[in-house]
């Protein structure tokens, strides 16, 4: 219910977790109910998220006039931190509600009068010009009255919020007008939709819609997968991707504005998460909010009582396990729960403006460990940090870097610093504008988690880094995804070799990812394999033995790897010394139970006693194999899927053209895979002799028995 209008000025104060410590008597009289330990903007605002003007959000603006749109009145606000018993991060809040002629004042001294007009009067423009859609009051008046008037049972409709990620970057890229018409596309197909079923849909402005629909699960997915498919005609496959959340609505007395906030609670779970794209609210979702609040009242603490440390995680030579640089990980060392992964708390520091904050305390203290180990006369190794795109555009990251390590004494290559592949697409001008800075000053720049987003190999044309840093999530994938993952990942290796970029991976764990690696021209590699994340004190005694370290450290130039693919290319390879080369090879199809033969060369034919025309008459290779040994044939490519690498081998009995079994040695290696089919590279070799020599052997030994 909209409060009676009051000129008095009303106080309030609020901790950290925007829990109420006073409230003045004002405001006790606009609001009975209202009791110490209330949240603020629940009971303010009814509102499930916090206000967007709150000082408690914007700590810079301690003073401000911001449009209250559920009071349709302009409001004055001042705050300022203070000192309260029993309560930690307390802000004291004024607001004043500003008169008609303090407003029309403001106007003519300010140059406001058209922005306040237009806020004033906001109500009366009921839809978006450029979407054909209900702007954001009228959309949420229109909502509950269309519940409520048609007496809508809970459950019967959702409420769903649509973001599209990027938009900006959107914009940037393909230009205002390109931008414009996507949006307008996507409020007609809205407008369509909700004519078609029956609801409401709304533009909240930026790139965020809303829409009411009957709560029917075939429909939204038809909506979602629309959607998506005009984001993807616009934008390709760059990562301009919608997020959905969804609100089925139980309670229909809930304000509008409240269950907009739920569906955006679900739309934020899945942000960022390039493999789901929607969720469901849910009641624990509320939990984790008032969760966050609390853990951003105890991390705010927490730094300022310098609880957060970091760890070190050698980065190593894949051949010899030799250590050749470091990475700082940050932890915090609560003083309840021991040290605590960043999962826990990075995603609230990013979200609230504190990760700055925190990674300038993490270069100060590598910078501190580097000038300590030169003090005491220990061998130096390059340690990296990580930096952000928030930090780049909230200080000048060049002159800070400049400036640190002037005053600790240090060499500027002895601080790495690892930007993340993100950054530079999100903002890509600004960020390899920085980078070249940071390199023409002599620190050695990495792009971290490269090939995890949705860049592009060609872009590596145009990074100005020092290293790549490659994501080994590729090999991580399911069956039906592997054979994508690892032409991902050759292709990126190839380019950077092409280009003389030094290259390491993240996130080697068994020792079938290192020989791929190998295998691939990757040397260098960091995970678990090797060390996980250490404290500094025993990466400090792991450095003392010097047999431990390569100081070298990551080094592009290295003798040429004879590549393959152009060997097969070039002139210097005919067909008939390749044959003499490999010997006898066969390509083969491998799906369900069958096996086929789709390609041999003409080594195998002589081998298997049949030319092409004869082998294209039956393909079904296991239709040949003795019945004994065709389970052992197929496991043969199984275990050759799961050994990417190494690959695996097995001896089997082949049938002949004279209809006589021959012994077979068998090398495969899976190569990819696509609609269920996988397809293996085979080395053949005649192992007739040798097995028949152990027969005869084993017969021997039967006899003398």
């Amino acid at each position: 219910m909209k409060q009676e209008k009051s000129t008095e000025t009303n106080t309030y104060i609020v901790d950290g977790a925007y829990r109420l410590q006073y409230i003045s008597q004002g405001l006790t009289r606009l609001f009975p109910e209202i009791k110490i330990g209330d949240t603020c903007y629940e009971k303010f605002r009814k509102r499930e998220l916090p206000c967007r003007n709150c000082p408690l959000l914007h700590k810079n603006r301690k003073t401000d006039m911001f449009y209250n749109e559920d009071e349709q009145t302009w409001l004055k606000i001042n705050a300022g931190e203070i000192q309260w018993p029993g309560a930690e991060n307390c802000h004291v809040i004024l607001t004043r509600d500003i008169s008609e002629h303090d407003l029309d004042e403001m106007c003519r001294f300010v140059n406001m009068k058209k922005e306040i007009l237009e806020k004033r009067n906001c109500t009366a423009v009921e839809t978006d010009k450029l979407t054909g859609l209900f702007a954001r009051e009228p959309f949420f008046r229109q909502t509950e009255a269309f519940l409520r008037i048609n007496g809508i049972q809970g459950g019967e409709y959702c409420l769903v919020a649509i973001d599209i990620e990027h938009f900006k970057l959107f914009n940037e890229w393909y230009g205002q007008k390109a931008g414009d018409r996507l949006l307008g596309e996507i409020g007609s197909h809205l407008t369509r939709l909700r004519q078609e079923s029956g609801g409401i849909a709304g533009y909240m402005g930026g790139d965020d819609f809303v829409i009411v629909l009957p709560n029917d699960k075939e429909m939204l997915e038809s909506m979602k997968h629309q959607i998506t498919g005009f984001v993807r005609a616009y934008g390709g496959h760059t990562g301009f991707l919608p997020a959905f959340g969804f609100y089925v609505i139980d309670d229909i007395w809930l304000s509008a504005s409240q269950m907009y906030d739920r569906a955006i609670l679900a739309q934020e779970t899945v942000k960022g998460n390039y493999a789901v794209r929607s969720a469901y609210y849910s009641s624990d979702m509320k939990t984790r909010l008032e969760n966050n609040h609390v853990l951003l009242a105890q991390v705010q603490a927490g730094l300022e009582r310098d609880e957060f440390i970091y760890y070190l995680q050698p980065k190593c030579n894949l051949n010899t396990g030799k250590i050749v640089g470091l990475e700082s990980l940050v932890r915090w060392k609560h003083p309840t729960k021991g040290i605590v992964a960043p999962g826990y708390f990075i995603p609230i520091m990013e979200s609230n403006g504190l990760v700055t904050e925190l990674d300038k305390k993490v270069w100060e203290q590598v910078c501190q460990t580097l000038q300590e180990w030169i003090r005491t006369g220990h061998k130096v190794i390059p340690i990296s940090v990580n930096v952000s795109s928030v930090d780049i555009y909230a200080i000048d990251v060049v002159d800070y870097f400049k400036k640190l390590v002037h005053k600790y004494g240090l060499p500027p290559e002895y601080v790495e610093l690892e930007i993340t592949e993100s950054a530079y697409v999100e903002e890509y001008k600004v960020i390899t504008g920085i980078a070249e800075e940071l390199r023409n000053a002599g620190f050695t720049v990495l792009m971290d988690d490269f090939g995890s987003g949705y860049s592009s190999l060609n872009m590596l044309k145009d990074v100005n880094v020092d290293v790549l840093k490659i994501d080994m999530k590729f090999l991580k994938m399911d069956e039906n995804t592997m054979g994508k993952g690892m032409g991902i990942l050759e292709a990126v290796t190839r380019m950077a070799n092409i280009m003389g970029l030094r290259m390491i991976a993240e996130g080697v764990e068994t020792e079938d990812q290192i020989n791929y690696l190998l295998n691939m021209g990757c040397i260098y590699g960091q995970g678990y394999f090797f060390y996980k994340p250490l404290p500094i004190e025993e990466v400090k005694e792991l450095l003392l033995d010097e047999n431990n370290v390569d100081y070298r450290g990551i080094q592009a130039r290295k003798i040429e790897h004879v590549r393959f693919k152009e060997l097969f290319q070039s002139e210097l390879a005919s067909d008939g010394i390749l044959n003499n080369i490999l010997g006898p090879i066969a390509i083969y199809d491998v799906y369900n139970d069958n096996v086929e033969l789709v390609q041999v060369n003409d080594k195998y034919c002589l081998l298997i006693g049949q030319d092409p025309v004869d082998l294209a008459e039956n393909v079904q290779v296991l239709e040949e194999i003795h019945p004994e040994d065709r389970k052992k044939m197929q496991d043969i490519f199984r275990r050759s899927f799961q050994r990417l690498a190494e690959g695996a081998e097995g001896t089997v009995r082949r049938k002949r053209k004279d209809g006589q079994y021959m012994w077979i040695k068998i090398k495969a290696f899976f190569l990819r895979e696509q609609d269920g089919h996988k397809t293996f590279y085979g080395a053949v070799r005649d192992m007739t002799h040798e097995m028949n020599q152990f027969q005869r052997m084993m017969n021997c030994r039967n006899e003398e028995k």
